[in-house]
Protein backbone atom coordinates (compact mmCIF):
# COMPACT_ATOMS: atom_id res chain seq x y z
CA UNK A 1 0.00 0.00 0.00
CA UNK A 2 1.25 3.46 -0.80
CA UNK A 3 1.91 6.19 1.74
CA UNK A 4 -0.82 8.10 3.51
CA UNK A 5 -3.52 9.47 1.17
CA UNK A 6 -3.11 12.98 -0.16
CA UNK A 7 -6.79 13.76 0.13
CA UNK A 8 -9.06 15.06 -2.60
CA UNK A 9 -7.38 15.40 -5.99
CA UNK A 10 -8.92 17.93 -8.39
CA UNK A 11 -8.26 18.05 -12.13
CA UNK A 12 -9.69 20.23 -14.90
CA UNK A 13 -9.97 19.50 -18.61
CA UNK A 14 -9.22 22.44 -20.92
CA UNK A 15 -11.61 23.55 -23.65
CA UNK A 16 -9.25 22.34 -26.39
CA UNK A 17 -8.76 18.98 -24.66
CA UNK A 18 -12.52 18.58 -24.25
CA UNK A 19 -13.19 19.24 -27.94
CA UNK A 20 -10.69 16.57 -29.00
CA UNK A 21 -11.97 14.11 -26.38
CA UNK A 22 -15.54 14.54 -27.60
CA UNK A 23 -14.58 14.03 -31.24
CA UNK A 24 -12.62 10.87 -30.55
CA UNK A 25 -15.20 9.49 -28.11
CA UNK A 26 -17.93 9.77 -30.74
CA UNK A 27 -15.73 7.92 -33.22
CA UNK A 28 -14.25 5.25 -30.96
CA UNK A 29 -17.04 4.56 -28.46
CA UNK A 30 -20.42 6.13 -29.19
CA UNK A 31 -20.39 5.27 -32.90
CA UNK A 32 -19.50 1.63 -32.28
CA UNK A 33 -22.26 0.71 -29.84
CA UNK A 34 -25.60 -0.49 -31.13
CA UNK A 35 -28.47 1.53 -29.69
CA UNK A 36 -28.53 3.74 -26.63
CA UNK A 37 -26.91 2.81 -23.28
CA UNK A 38 -29.05 0.51 -21.16
CA UNK A 39 -29.06 1.00 -17.39
CA UNK A 40 -29.67 -2.69 -16.81
CA UNK A 41 -26.89 -3.97 -19.04
CA UNK A 42 -23.94 -1.63 -19.19
CA UNK A 43 -21.30 -4.17 -20.15
CA UNK A 44 -20.97 -3.47 -23.88
CA UNK A 45 -20.81 0.28 -23.43
CA UNK A 46 -18.52 0.29 -20.40
CA UNK A 47 -16.22 -2.35 -21.88
CA UNK A 48 -15.72 -0.28 -25.03
CA UNK A 49 -15.26 2.87 -22.97
CA UNK A 50 -12.62 1.15 -20.84
CA UNK A 51 -10.71 0.04 -23.93
CA UNK A 52 -10.47 3.69 -24.93
CA UNK A 53 -9.78 5.28 -21.57
CA UNK A 54 -6.59 6.86 -22.90
CA UNK A 55 -8.99 9.53 -24.15
CA UNK A 56 -8.87 10.78 -20.57
CA UNK A 57 -5.87 13.04 -19.98
CA UNK A 58 -2.94 11.20 -18.42
CA UNK A 59 -3.11 13.31 -15.27
CA UNK A 60 -6.75 12.26 -14.76
CA UNK A 61 -5.87 8.59 -15.24
CA UNK A 62 -3.00 8.95 -12.80
CA UNK A 63 -5.31 10.51 -10.21
CA UNK A 64 -7.81 7.66 -10.62
CA UNK A 65 -5.03 5.12 -10.24
CA UNK A 66 -4.00 6.78 -6.98
CA UNK A 67 -7.58 6.54 -5.75
CA UNK A 68 -7.83 2.88 -6.74
CA UNK A 69 -4.52 2.05 -5.07
CA UNK A 70 -5.31 3.87 -1.82
CA UNK A 71 -2.98 6.83 -2.29
CA UNK A 72 -5.89 9.29 -2.48
CA UNK A 73 -9.42 9.31 -1.12
CA UNK A 74 -11.30 11.17 -3.85
CA UNK A 75 -10.88 12.57 -7.36
CA UNK A 76 -12.84 15.51 -8.76
CA UNK A 77 -12.75 16.27 -12.50
CA UNK A 78 -14.28 19.37 -14.10
CA UNK A 79 -14.66 20.23 -17.78
CA UNK A 80 -15.35 16.81 -19.29
CA UNK A 81 -17.23 17.10 -22.61
CA UNK A 82 -20.96 17.14 -21.96
CA UNK A 83 -23.79 16.43 -24.37
CA UNK A 84 -27.53 16.92 -24.51
CA UNK A 85 -29.31 15.43 -21.51
CA UNK A 86 -31.90 13.44 -23.51
CA UNK A 87 -29.39 10.58 -23.96
CA UNK A 88 -26.08 11.58 -22.32
CA UNK A 89 -23.88 9.21 -24.32
CA UNK A 90 -20.71 11.19 -23.64
CA UNK A 91 -21.58 11.15 -19.95
CA UNK A 92 -21.93 7.38 -20.10
CA UNK A 93 -18.56 7.23 -21.85
CA UNK A 94 -16.67 9.08 -19.11
CA UNK A 95 -18.62 7.26 -16.41
CA UNK A 96 -17.68 3.92 -17.98
CA UNK A 97 -14.01 4.84 -18.28
CA UNK A 98 -13.76 5.96 -14.68
CA UNK A 99 -15.81 3.07 -13.29
CA UNK A 100 -13.84 0.38 -15.09
CA UNK A 101 -10.50 1.99 -14.23
CA UNK A 102 -11.44 1.67 -10.55
CA UNK A 103 -13.03 -1.80 -10.76
CA UNK A 104 -16.45 -3.02 -11.89
CA UNK A 105 -19.97 -1.67 -11.54
CA UNK A 106 -22.60 -3.69 -9.68
CA UNK A 107 -26.06 -3.16 -8.21
CA UNK A 108 -28.68 -4.22 -5.67
CA UNK A 109 -32.07 -5.56 -6.62
CA UNK A 110 -33.67 -3.48 -3.84
CA UNK A 111 -32.04 -0.26 -5.07
CA UNK A 112 -33.52 1.04 -8.34
CA UNK A 113 -34.44 -2.53 -9.40
CA UNK A 114 -30.81 -3.57 -9.68
CA UNK A 115 -29.84 -0.97 -12.30
CA UNK A 116 -26.07 -0.72 -12.72
CA UNK A 117 -26.19 2.98 -13.61
CA UNK A 118 -28.43 5.04 -11.36
CA UNK A 119 -30.32 8.17 -12.34
CA UNK A 120 -30.15 10.52 -9.36
CA UNK A 121 -32.95 13.07 -9.71
CA UNK A 122 -35.39 14.78 -7.35
CA UNK A 123 -38.88 13.32 -7.02
CA UNK A 124 -41.86 15.03 -5.39
CA UNK A 125 -42.60 12.10 -3.09
CA UNK A 126 -38.98 12.05 -1.89
CA UNK A 127 -38.47 15.79 -1.45
CA UNK A 128 -38.07 15.72 2.34
CA UNK A 129 -36.56 12.24 2.73
CA UNK A 130 -32.99 11.19 3.44
CA UNK A 131 -32.61 9.64 -0.01
CA UNK A 132 -31.18 10.56 -3.39
CA UNK A 133 -34.68 11.69 -4.46
CA UNK A 134 -34.64 14.53 -1.93
CA UNK A 135 -34.27 18.23 -2.62
CA UNK A 136 -36.08 20.26 0.06
CA UNK A 137 -33.70 19.13 2.83
CA UNK A 138 -29.97 18.69 3.12
CA UNK A 139 -28.88 15.13 2.46
CA UNK A 140 -26.95 14.21 5.60
CA UNK A 141 -23.40 12.92 5.48
CA UNK A 142 -23.34 9.17 4.88
CA UNK A 143 -21.60 6.26 3.24
CA UNK A 144 -23.39 4.25 0.57
CA UNK A 145 -25.20 1.04 1.55
CA UNK A 146 -23.92 1.30 5.13
CA UNK A 147 -26.41 -1.30 6.36
CA UNK A 148 -25.16 -4.07 4.03
CA UNK A 149 -22.22 -6.41 4.50
CA UNK A 150 -21.31 -5.90 0.81
CA UNK A 151 -20.67 -2.21 0.24
CA UNK A 152 -19.16 -0.31 -2.71
CA UNK A 153 -15.43 0.25 -2.61
CA UNK A 154 -15.96 3.39 -4.69
CA UNK A 155 -18.83 5.62 -5.75
CA UNK A 156 -18.79 7.64 -8.98
CA UNK A 157 -21.11 10.61 -9.63
CA UNK A 158 -21.29 12.37 -13.00
CA UNK A 159 -23.18 15.62 -13.63
CA UNK A 160 -25.55 15.53 -16.59
CA UNK A 161 -27.59 18.59 -15.70
CA UNK A 162 -27.59 21.02 -12.78
CA UNK A 163 -29.22 24.43 -13.13
CA UNK A 164 -27.92 27.38 -11.15
CA UNK A 165 -27.70 27.87 -8.26
CA UNK A 166 -26.06 24.45 -7.99
CA UNK A 167 -26.21 22.64 -4.66
CA UNK A 168 -22.90 21.59 -3.18
CA UNK A 169 -22.03 17.94 -2.82
CA UNK A 170 -20.26 17.80 0.54
CA UNK A 171 -17.30 15.43 0.67
CA UNK A 172 -15.49 14.58 3.92
CA UNK A 173 -12.38 12.47 4.42
CA UNK A 174 -12.74 10.37 7.56
CA UNK A 175 -9.10 11.10 8.46
CA UNK A 176 -9.84 14.84 8.45
CA UNK A 177 -13.02 14.42 10.52
CA UNK A 178 -11.29 12.30 13.16
CA UNK A 179 -8.59 14.93 13.65
CA UNK A 180 -11.32 17.40 14.65
CA UNK A 181 -13.07 15.01 17.07
CA UNK A 182 -12.56 14.66 20.80
CA UNK A 183 -10.59 11.48 21.67
CA UNK A 184 -13.55 10.07 23.59
CA UNK A 185 -15.73 10.47 20.49
CA UNK A 186 -13.42 8.28 18.44
CA UNK A 187 -13.22 5.70 21.23
CA UNK A 188 -17.02 5.50 21.44
CA UNK A 189 -17.46 5.21 17.67
CA UNK A 190 -14.99 2.33 17.48
CA UNK A 191 -17.28 0.27 19.70
CA UNK A 192 -19.81 -2.15 18.16
CA UNK A 193 -22.70 -0.48 19.94
CA UNK A 194 -24.64 1.27 17.18
CA UNK A 195 -27.51 0.41 14.83
CA UNK A 196 -28.03 1.36 11.18
CA UNK A 197 -31.17 1.00 9.05
CA UNK A 198 -31.53 0.71 5.28
CA UNK A 199 -32.15 4.06 3.52
CA UNK A 200 -35.53 4.99 2.11
CA UNK A 201 -34.32 4.45 -1.46
CA UNK A 202 -34.09 0.70 -0.78
CA UNK A 203 -37.27 -1.30 -1.12
CA UNK A 204 -36.24 -3.74 1.61
CA UNK A 205 -36.39 -2.65 5.25
CA UNK A 206 -33.38 -3.81 7.21
CA UNK A 207 -31.74 -2.88 10.51
CA UNK A 208 -28.21 -3.91 11.42
CA UNK A 209 -27.12 -4.09 15.06
CA UNK A 210 -23.66 -4.04 16.64
CA UNK A 211 -22.08 -1.67 14.14
CA UNK A 212 -18.78 0.10 14.86
CA UNK A 213 -19.00 3.27 12.73
CA UNK A 214 -15.24 3.87 12.77
CA UNK A 215 -12.99 0.98 11.82
CA UNK A 216 -9.51 0.43 10.47
CA UNK A 217 -6.27 1.40 12.13
CA UNK A 218 -5.27 4.69 13.72
CA UNK A 219 -3.29 5.64 10.60
CA UNK A 220 -5.83 4.22 8.14
CA UNK A 221 -9.34 4.76 9.57
CA UNK A 222 -12.51 3.71 7.78
CA UNK A 223 -16.12 4.80 8.17
CA UNK A 224 -19.57 3.20 7.97
CA UNK A 225 -22.28 5.80 8.47
CA UNK A 226 -25.89 6.68 7.72
CA UNK A 227 -28.36 9.26 8.99
CA UNK A 228 -30.37 6.41 10.54
CA UNK A 229 -27.57 5.61 13.00
CA UNK A 230 -28.95 4.93 16.49
CA UNK A 231 -26.99 5.37 19.73
CA UNK A 232 -28.66 4.12 22.89
CA UNK A 233 -27.02 6.10 25.66
CA UNK A 234 -25.99 9.68 26.35
CA UNK A 235 -22.26 9.17 25.72
CA UNK A 236 -22.82 7.54 22.35
CA UNK A 237 -25.36 10.14 21.26
CA UNK A 238 -22.86 12.85 22.22
CA UNK A 239 -20.23 11.05 20.14
CA UNK A 240 -22.54 11.03 17.10
CA UNK A 241 -23.20 14.76 17.49
CA UNK A 242 -19.53 15.63 17.94
CA UNK A 243 -18.51 13.51 14.97
CA UNK A 244 -21.06 15.09 12.62
CA UNK A 245 -20.12 18.61 13.70
CA UNK A 246 -16.45 17.79 13.21
CA UNK A 247 -17.09 16.23 9.80
CA UNK A 248 -19.12 19.19 8.53
CA UNK A 249 -16.34 21.56 9.62
CA UNK A 250 -13.87 19.95 7.19
CA UNK A 251 -16.22 19.22 4.28
CA UNK A 252 -15.10 19.90 0.72
CA UNK A 253 -17.74 21.67 -1.39
CA UNK A 254 -18.03 20.12 -4.88
CA UNK A 255 -20.52 21.56 -7.36
CA UNK A 256 -21.32 19.00 -10.04
CA UNK A 257 -22.30 20.85 -13.19
CA UNK A 258 -22.58 19.22 -16.63
CA UNK A 259 -19.29 17.48 -17.36
CA UNK A 260 -18.14 17.36 -13.73
CA UNK A 261 -17.39 14.07 -12.01
CA UNK A 262 -16.40 12.93 -8.54
CA UNK A 263 -15.14 9.47 -7.58
CA UNK A 264 -14.39 8.60 -3.97
CA UNK A 265 -13.63 5.79 -1.55
CA UNK A 266 -16.82 4.69 0.16
CA UNK A 267 -14.92 3.51 3.24
CA UNK A 268 -12.68 6.57 3.56
CA UNK A 269 -15.16 9.34 2.75
CA UNK A 270 -18.61 10.53 3.71
CA UNK A 271 -20.73 12.56 1.35
CA UNK A 272 -23.91 14.59 1.46
CA UNK A 273 -25.69 17.28 -0.52
CA UNK A 274 -27.15 20.70 0.19
CA UNK A 275 -30.85 21.30 -0.36
CA UNK A 276 -32.04 22.92 -3.58
CA UNK A 277 -35.24 24.07 -5.27
CA UNK A 278 -36.52 21.26 -7.49
CA UNK A 279 -38.70 22.05 -10.49
CA UNK A 280 -39.71 18.48 -11.36
CA UNK A 281 -39.32 19.15 -15.06
CA UNK A 282 -36.82 18.50 -17.84
CA UNK A 283 -34.42 21.08 -16.38
CA UNK A 284 -33.90 19.57 -12.93
CA UNK A 285 -30.63 18.38 -11.45
CA UNK A 286 -29.60 14.99 -12.83
CA UNK A 287 -26.59 12.87 -11.93
CA UNK A 288 -25.47 9.44 -13.09
CA UNK A 289 -24.09 7.16 -10.37
CA UNK A 290 -22.28 3.84 -10.23
CA UNK A 291 -21.32 1.60 -7.33
CA UNK A 292 -17.89 0.07 -7.90
CA UNK A 293 -16.19 -3.00 -6.48
CA UNK A 294 -12.42 -3.09 -6.79
CA UNK A 295 -12.42 -6.87 -7.30
CA UNK A 296 -15.79 -8.19 -8.42
CA UNK A 297 -14.40 -11.67 -9.13
CA UNK A 298 -14.11 -12.31 -5.41
CA UNK A 299 -17.86 -11.87 -4.99
CA UNK A 300 -18.66 -13.76 -8.16
CA UNK A 301 -16.74 -16.70 -6.75
CA UNK A 302 -18.67 -16.38 -3.50
CA UNK A 303 -21.99 -16.55 -5.35
CA UNK A 304 -20.88 -19.10 -7.96
CA UNK A 305 -21.39 -16.75 -10.90
CA UNK A 306 -19.74 -16.56 -14.30
CA UNK A 307 -17.50 -13.57 -15.17
CA UNK A 308 -19.74 -12.08 -17.87
CA UNK A 309 -22.44 -9.45 -18.12
CA UNK A 310 -25.16 -11.91 -17.13
CA UNK A 311 -23.13 -12.84 -14.08
CA UNK A 312 -22.87 -9.23 -13.02
CA UNK A 313 -26.61 -8.82 -13.44
CA UNK A 314 -27.14 -11.92 -11.30
CA UNK A 315 -24.74 -10.49 -8.76
CA UNK A 316 -27.04 -7.51 -8.37
CA UNK A 317 -29.78 -9.90 -7.32
CA UNK A 318 -27.57 -12.18 -5.24
CA UNK A 319 -26.22 -9.26 -3.24
CA UNK A 320 -29.74 -8.22 -2.31
CA UNK A 321 -30.95 -11.68 -1.36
Amino acid sequence: MTASPSGVLTESVSVSEAAEMARRAREQVVGRVSGHPDRRDTDEYFRLAALNDTLLPERVRDALDRLRDGAADAVVVHGLPADGPAVPVLGWTWLGMVTRRLGHEYGYRAEKDGDLVHDVRPRPEGAATQSNASSAVDLSLHTEVAFHDIRPDFVVLYGVRSPEPRPATRLVRIADAIRECRPETVRELREQRFRIAAPESFSQARIVDDVAPIGGSYDWPTIRWHSSIVAENTHRRAAVTDFLESAESVAHQVRLGPGSLVAFSNSRCLHGRDSFAARYDARDRWLLRTYVLRDVTRLMSRYGLEPDSAGIRTLAEAVAS
